[in-house]
């Protein structure tokens, strides 16, 4: 048996991107959360940065990561199971360069923002700021649009499942349980309509048996 230990927020889009990639490597893993939604001396701002914000852990054979990046090529790499990076040059750069856009500039809109006022604020007991969603939907729309492009370039159409390549890929992982939350809320719902190339990709890798074991779940 595997012996990977995740911990992290299990509402996390990070952590979700962590266990996706198990779950698609086939590897088995054990899973921790730090309680801290139950704890004491916690402000809500607190809470909210925990979940948007925090990185996943990995331990395996006396290593330690903490940045979902090097997680992801780690299960990747280290591992047997399906191959998670595109074999061609292009496309692998394709792959890394949607990873930083994604990382850099939809994260902050998209989940420390959108998701985190829509769907965090309440979880948490706390009040959505409407005006505060509303400032960043340029970013959010402009983020998503360079994934568009990007994966465009990759295939020249609008056809493949995937963002690169002919199969999934770290982009796909890290970006589905951020699209995920988005589309549970109406101004990620209609980023994502406005683009014919992203609304096709989420209909295929939201289907995903790997998917329906890795989500998160606010309840």
């Amino acid at each position: 048996m595997t012996d990977i230990l995740l911990s992290g927020p299990i509402n996390g889009t990070h952590v979700a991107a962590a266990r996706l990639a198990c779950e698609e490597k086939g590897l088995n893993y054990h899973f921790e959360e730090p309680d801290l939604l139950k704890a004491g001396g916690f402000r809500l701002a607190d809470l909210l940065t925990y979940l948007c914000e925090r990185q996943p852990s990995l331990s395996h054979a006396g290593l330690m990561l903490f940045d979902l990046e090097a997680i992801l090529r780690y299960l990747d790499e280290a591992f047997p199971g399906p191959i998670l990076q595109p074999e061609k040059a292009r496309d692998r750069a394709l792959m890394t360069q949607i990873m930083a856009v994604i990382r850099q500039h939809l994260c902050p809109s998209a989940v420390g923002v959108v998701i985190a006022q829509r769907l965090f604020m309440p979880f948490l007991g706390g009040a959505t700021d409407i005006n505060l969603i509303t400032r960043v939907l340029p970013a959010l729309r402009d983020s998503l649009y360079a994934i568009e492009q990007l994966s465009l370039l990759s295939h020249d159409g609008e056809r493949s499942e995937f963002l690169v390549g002919g199969d999934l890929s770290l982009a796909d992982i890290m970006l589905l349980p951020i699209v995920s939350y988005l589309m549970a809320t109406p101004e990620g719902k209609d980023a994502i309509a406005a683009s014919t190339r992203l609304s096709r990709w989420w209909i295929a890798v939201s289907r995903r048996a790997s998917w329906s074991r890795a989500r998160p779940n606010l309840g």
